[in-house]
């Protein structure tokens, strides 16, 4: 198409902001979307899990996406249900694979870290076909809890950082009814929701998961995968 110079400078602007708009900056960190736009961005970690399917069915009829961030050493012996996420539409993310918690110094070594980064994508690709490009840490990465090579190896091998704004469900003292009220109480635009499909008493997630989405649909809310809110 031929255009004058106004349309050249546009064009080039276009292009200069694509990864900002359309996609993730690798080694950059994400926790918090910054829009009035009555949307969460749903994830869950350290599946997939007995619940999984059930939680999908559940998302489905709610017409929600949500991101799944998977654990390496779960998508084996899960594999047809991390399949189902994938084919759902839903995002998928790297949770490591035997989830170290990367903030003790026995765990802090970034070989270690790469390994269990590339295995886990290997399980992934294995099961779903899909190449993650978003990781979630163990036991969470922020502020001074993040070791000094986390983001320049995230950057290098092409990860963005995709942290929570809040998460109440792995508190299992707490009732279902409970962690809904926290996560319905601290419902804002652009916040980043973190729940669980994997591990113990996930049936207790999934009763809080049926009480949240609709009291906060109710209150015009709408549900995302972490990408949809980061896109802009």
């Amino acid at each position: 198409m031929k255009c004058g110079y106004w349309g050249v400078t546009t064009c080039l602007l276009f292009f200069a902001i694509q990864p900002l708009v359309y996609g993730y900056m690798p080694g950059k960190f994400y926790y918090q979307g910054k829009t009035k736009e009555k949307v969460i961005a749903l994830t869950f970690d350290d599946g997939p899990g007995a619940f999984t399917p059930k939680i999908l069915d559940y998302l489905k009829q709610h017409h929600s996406r949500a991101t799944f961030f998977m654990e390496g050493d779960q998508v084996g012996p899960y594999a047809a249900y991390a399949k189902q996420v994938a084919e759902a539409g839903h995002e998928i993310g790297n949770h490591t694979y035997s989830h170290y918690n990367f903030n003790l110094e026995k765990y802090a070594h970034r070989d270690l870290f790469i390994k269990e980064l590339d295995s886990t994508e290997a399980a992934i690709e294995k099961a779903t076909g899909v190449h993650t490009k978003i990781l979630r840490m163990p036991h969470g990465a922020t502020g001074k809890r993040t070791r000094p090579w986390l983001i320049p190896t995230l950057k290098e091998k092409g990860y963005a950082l995709v942290h929570w704004s809040f998460g109440t469900d792995w508190f299992l003292k707490m009732s279902a009814q409970q962690m809904a009220e926290a996560y319905i109480k601290n419902a804002q635009p652009g916040a980043v929701f973190l729940m669980h499909d994997g591990g113990r008493h996930r049936e207790k997630t999934f009763e809080a998961l049926q009480i949240v989405i609709p009291a906060l649909e109710a209150q015009g809310y709408r549900f995302v995968a972490t990408e949809d809110l980061f896109k802009d």
